[in-house]
């Protein structure tokens, strides 16, 4: 009698071979999506928070009264945008810091406007759109990730900004402007221009830059961006996949340019990364509609950001650690490639075997 005998009857499951528990975080987590979900259902209700409105207004007095409780320090970057021919806007960055005394600083930032226009969608095309993704949930991880932070912030040895920019949503697209001859990420050009204003630059140095633009969506999947530095991305997305969000940190991520707030403090100097999706061709394709709400918010795509960032900001500065991104070992992915290989040469051989016992019988 032949036997055939097929890997996957032999068991062979990566999961079924590698322990999670040997790639998980070495700390534990306190990231609540919940609550971040909560602050995105509280920035929609304000309205749309275009420039020159009372809700884009009162979202920023928000915003700064939630600083005010977790970071201990808030400084308001008032600045105005008057394009020829057009009204003046003002507009506000607002950025609350943690440990303002250590003189390393790591900077997480969003943009908190949402865009004036849906010229995505084919109703209404005018009309500004919620914003529930589309800065919504940046800001929204980044609130709960100072409220995190800030209860253990003497274990860290880092000096933590929470940048929260305007003025990024109303740049030019397919025929329209967001508002009339803006450009995007006006709110971070101006901000990384003046950046000598919110520290001192000789006792003090900004580590790394981490941007968050969309990132609570349904089928959540980051890119590579193309002006991200390669060490903080493959440290960053190693952190993911060591929580096992394999899905959202792909292993070989698509690779796209986007123009998006990082680009001014790449221009400066500053190692930045844009943790974004596909917003193009990706699954998540309520881009600049008016179906970026609520209904579109996964609150596994807020955890997974959060405690992403969570396990890699503990990662790499907390007291003692001594660790730095830009020395890392291998990535995850790559051990994991090995054990897959070794698991696949592993299973040919067993079953060269038990074919060579089977003839000899």
């Amino acid at each position: 009698m032949n036997l055939q005998y097929n890997l996957s009857d032999l068991d062979l499951n990566l999961e079924n071979t590698l322990s999670l528990s040997m790639i998980s975080a070495a700390q534990p987590l306190y990231f609540n999506e919940t609550a971040a979900y909560d602050d995105i259902e509280t920035q929609l209700s304000f309205g749309p928070r275009v420039p020159g409105t009372s809700s884009h207004d009162d979202c920023a007095d928000w915003i700064r009264a939630e600083l005010l409780n977790v970071t201990d320090t808030v400084v308001t970057h008032n600045f105005t945008i008057q394009k020829s021919g057009e009204p003046s806007y003002q507009c506000q960055n607002v950025l609350g810091k943690i440990n303002p005394h250590e003189e390393n600083i790591v900077i997480l930032s969003a943009h908190w406007d949402s865009r004036n226009v849906a010229e995505k969608d084919t109703e209404n095309q005018s009309f500004p759109i919620p914003g529930a993704n589309d800065g919504g949930s940046g800001v929204a991880v980044l609130l709960e990730l100072s409220r995190v932070l800030y209860e253990y912030k003497n274990e860290l040895d880092c000096q933590l900004w929470f940048l929260f920019l305007d003025a990024e949503d109303q740049g030019y697209s397919r025929g329209m402007y967001g508002l009339q001859g803006w450009g995007w990420a006006e709110g971070s050009i101006v901000f990384a221009n003046e950046i000598d204003s919110f520290y001192n630059s000789t006792s003090e140095t900004i580590d790394c830059f981490i941007l968050l633009d969309m990132v609570g969506g349904s089928n959540l999947k980051f890119v590579k961006e193309s002006r991200s530095n390669e060490a903080l991305h493959d440290s960053i997305f190693d952190e993911g996949i060591k929580l096992g969000y394999y899905e959202a940190f792909p292993s070989q991520p698509k690779s796209m340019y986007i123009t998006d707030d990082h680009v001014a403090f790449d221009e400066i100097g500053i190692p930045v990364i844009d943790l974004i999706i596909d917003f193009i061709n990706g699954e998540w394709t309520y881009h600049h509609t008016h179906s970026d709400d609520l209904s579109n918010i996964d609150v596994a795509s807020l955890s997974i950001t959060g405690r992403t960032l969570e396990s890699f900001l503990k990662k790499y500065y907390t007291i003692n650690q001594n660790k730095d991104w830009r020395k890392t070992d291998l990535p995850v992915s790559t051990y994991l490639l090995i054990a897959i290989g070794s698991v696949f040469v592993g299973g040919i051989l067993l079953v060269s075997i038990l074919n060579r016992k089977q003839k000899r019988s």
